[in-house]
């Protein structure tokens, strides 16, 4: 089991992030990515965590800040996801999200259940939900794309490390009693699973103990309603699914063999729309 995935220096690349229970836009993103997979050179696919826990409420009892209106369907989604990486052995990789850590040693999630995890595993039984929780388990922190200089994670890169080495050794179990002020200032992992920004500095400095080329941090976590934000160089963050409506929803796409230049540069060459077709609510022209 590797904390860091080291993703081909060929193919294409597709991220994704912060699903949260939506079948539909998993969809279209297995999809996106089964297209770009019958190329010469192949694809990779990075989902960068936060599969599970999305909304079930009636569309009348829908919030305007939730964006487009679904249902969310953590199992139907879990199984769609494990069964698209067994079909595509090292191709497809899940970040582990605080939602996932939620089942796996992490404080209790509250968005739209007093507690997300147990609403889910009460889904599952007892079998599915003990085999969910080893699953997550072998799910990687960050991925990284050497050629590309690109560094895929949950959150922000706000974590102070050396090396690769302190993810490696990085424990997911003694958060359970934590609350989530406590848990997003738990160091390491706190940072990694939870930091919604940070300085430049310490964005270089995370990205240089992943790889000395790495030019840029993708990652979700944060809804951002017009599809990404850039608050400073080297970070992009995407919003694919969860919080934004149907036509503000991005998705990147980039070529491994390209090397990447700054965040502005993925975002302008990268970003992709989710439903091309849908309206625009937040997003300025793209």
């Amino acid at each position: 089991m590797r904390r860091v995935v080291v993703l081909p220096e060929r193919g294409k690349l597709i991220v994704a992030t912060d699903l949260q229970g939506h079948v539909d836009d998993f969809e279209r993103i297995t999809a996106i990515f089964e297209r770009a997979a019958r190329e010469p050179d192949g694809a990779v696919l990075v989902v960068t965590g936060d599969l599970v826990h999305g909304p079930e409420l009636a569309e009348m009892d829908w919030p305007d800040y939730l964006g487009s209106y679904y249902e969310g369907d953590s199992p139907a989604l879990l199984e769609r996801a494990r069964e698209l990486q067994n079909r595509y052995p090292g191709r497809v990789h899940y970040l582990l999200g605080n939602h996932e850590h939620a089942h796996v040693g992490g404080p209790i999630v509250a968005k739209f259940f007093p507690d997300e995890a147990m609403r889910l595993e009460e889904l599952l039984g007892d079998e599915g939900t003990l085999a969910m929780r080893a699953w997550f388990r072998t799910w990687p922190f960050v991925a990284v794309a050497p050629k590309a200089q690109l560094v895929m994670l949950h959150a922000a890169p706000h974590a102070r490390i050396q090396s690769r080495d302190d993810l490696e050794n990085l424990s997911l179990d003694g958060c359970t009693g934590l609350t989530l002020e406590e848990m997003a200032a738990r160091g390491t992992l706190g940072a990694l699973l939870w930091a919604r920004t940070t300085s430049s500095e310490r964005a270089w400095s995370f990205l240089r103990a992943i790889h000395s080329n790495a030019r840029v941090a993708v990652y979700g976590h944060d809804v951002a309603r017009t599809g990404y934000a850039i608050d400073r160089e080297p970070m992009l963050c995407v919003s694919t699914s969860f919080g934004c409506f149907d036509g503000d929803k991005m998705y990147l796409e980039w070529d491994l063999a390209e090397s990447a230049t700054s965040a502005e540069d993925v975002a302008r060459r990268g970003l992709r729309l989710l439903h091309p077709g849908a309206p625009a609510v937040h997003r300025v022209a793209f």
